[in-house]
């Protein structure tokens, strides 16, 4: 049995239809995992600033390992410049409130700042 012409031009066409969405599905997965690798490009370029702060609380570390709360603490710090963060530091570090330290702030490439006890 012949397949009338119309018919095999719908048919024809759904099936291309169906491929360019398969092959859009495709590239928009590319497209998403590539931004993902220049976004971790961009985090991963850091810029460190040593900056003056005064210890202004201690708390204990807030974690699920046990390890890490036996060494580690939450320090609260006022920087010079009148921001509050908080750094995590080993207790062997020893910190006091009110002493005056330098910490390192971290300048990520994608705009994010963090600070770490150095």
């Amino acid at each position: 049995m012949a397949m009338r012409e119309e018919t095999r031009r719908k048919l024809d066409r759904v099936i291309r239809v169906q491929r360019l969405k398969r092959i859009g599905i495709g590239a928009m997965a590319l497209v998403a995992i590539g931004a993902y690798f220049v976004y971790e490009d961009l985090d991963a370029r850091i810029e460190n600033v040593r900056v003056p702060a005064t210890v202004a609380a201690i708390t204990p570390l807030n974690v699920k390992s046990t390890r890490m709360i036996e060494d580690g603490l939450t320090v609260d710090m006022l920087l010079n410049d009148g921001r509050h963060v908080n750094v995590i530091a080993l207790k062997t570090s020893s910190p006091h409130v009110g002493d005056h330290v330098e910490i390192t702030e971290h300048h990520h490439g994608t705009g994010r700042i963090t600070y770490s006890w150095k």
